[in-house]
């Protein structure tokens, strides 16, 4: 019996055997099958996150851009916000009525020590430029721009505290031919500005025959090919405020008081962009201003004409402006008095290559009919030249000298010497 028993044992443990043998074959197969597609998974992972950290760069770059060019407003239309740092170290040699950007020579003590050496950063401005809806046939647009001008506060360091002041704010409508602003703008009489670094928040020249004042106004722009004709009304500044504190309203004065605007426009002849100051080859334009002001011993009236012109041939460039007019003391003309005058500017550029540039120029505003006035300066002039190295398109250095010369009627000359290093980055 147990000899039978054995038998039967050995007949089916050799198919027990083989059927586990092949069993055990086949998952081991399966986990081989299983074991490379969970490898080939991993490789195509670690590919995939290899892939993605090379496009990393490029990902960030173009968040960094949408958050620089795609800031919306809450009308959901896109909005540029923009800005230059502006550093001014300077040192005068004599007593100019501001450090920063002087324009007359104030009188000193001949035995006094004179002289002045400081740095400023209150020329900074930032701004934002806002992209409208279409309006018809016109696009609509803003522009906003301050900077930090608008004096010192009464603080023991109150001199780099810069107050902000506004210096553009307005609206306008653009269509094919005819544009429509309104809001705080350059004035349309004698626009063009010397090139500097140095006068960004006063233009260089200014109180020497560079006639300037941003204000309020509505005008309207046509062009009829190369010429371009614009017009528009002003607030009456008649450049009468006077205050040794902080005003919070603006006061009535003899512009606000005559009670009519200030009347301006200005005709152009242009060519296309062109030259290495990214400026119109040639422009030649002729500007007018009248206004009145009524003033305790009744009304008088403030009126200018001007020319200007600028041309660039190559490498080479000159512009400027000239000037006749009564009462423009708001405009920085007649030395910032109530009287007649004339007077302009001329400048010179080099472009010696595209980053280094040499700008120089002379200005001069001169009193005429003077016995007429009661004023205490005849002239005023500025010489000046300077050179702008811009190591890349937004930043840029300068070095400025300005000789200032102010002649008052019945004194000698008075003098200051002005030096100004200028850093600007822009964004």
């Amino acid at each position: 019996m147990r000899i039978l028993l054995l038998l039967i044992i050995l007949m089916f443990a050799a198919p027990l055997s083989a059927q586990t043998l092949e069993q055990e074959v086949r998952a081991l197969r399966e986990e081989i099958q299983r074991l490379r597609e969970e490898l080939n998974a991993v490789k195509d992972e670690l590919r995939a996150r290899a892939d993605t950290v090379e496009q990393m760069p490029l990902v960030q770059a173009q968040i960094q851009e949408h958050a620089q060019t795609k800031v919306e407003t809450t009308s959901k239309f896109p909005m540029k916000v923009f800005g230059t740092i502006v550093s001014n170290t300077f040192w005068n040699t004599a007593e100019p009525n501001w450090l920063d950007v002087p324009n007359i020579a104030t009188p000193y003590a001949p035995d006094a020590r004179t002289g002045s050496f400081t740095s400023t950063l209150r020329q900074t401005r930032i701004g934002a430029s806002l992209d409208g809806p279409q309006i018809g046939s016109m696009k609509a647009s803003g522009f906003f721009a301050m900077d930090f001008f608008g004096g010192i506060p009464n603080f023991q360091t109150g001199q780099v505290m810069g107050l902000p002041r506004l210096l553009y704010a307005y609206i306008r409508l653009d269509g094919e031919k005819t544009a429509v602003q309104v809001g705080q703008d350059h004035m349309l009489l004698a626009p063009r500005n010397p090139t500097t670094l140095a006068g960004m928040s006063f233009p260089t020249l200014y109180r020497s025959g560079n006639l300037y004042l941003r204000v309020p106004q509505l005008r309207a722009e046509r062009s009829f090919g190369q010429l371009r004709i614009a017009g528009g009304l002003g607030a009456p500044v008649a450049g009468d405020f006077r205050s040794e504190t902080y005003e919070f309203a603006p006061p009535n004065l003899s512009g606000e008081r005559s009670r009519t605007p200030a009347f301006q426009g200005r005709i152009s002849w242009s060519a296309t962009p062109a030259g290495p100051y990214e400026k119109p080859q040639w422009e030649f334009g002729a500007s007018g201003h009248y206004s009145r002001e009524r003033l305790a011993s009744g009304t008088d009236s403030s009126w200018a004409a001007a020319v200007d012109f600028d041309a660039t041939v190559d490498r080479f460039g000159v512009g400027g402006e000239l000037f006749v007019g009564r009462n423009l003391d708001a405009f920085g003309g007649s030395v910032a008095q109530v009287a007649k005058s004339a007077g302009g500017f001329i400048e010179g550029r080099i472009a010696a290559t595209r980053q280094l540039s040499f700008n120089g120029g002379f200005g001069k505003d001169r009193l005429f009919d003077a016995f007429k006035f009661p004023v205490a300066l005849s002239q005023n002039s500025t010489v000046f030249a300077n050179t702008i190295y811009q190591f890349t398109p937004e930043f840029g250095a300068a070095f400025e000298f300005q000789r200032l010369r102010t002649e008052p009627l019945r004194s000698a000359a008075r003098k200051n010497k002005h030096f100004n290093l200028t850093f600007a980055y822009s964004f």
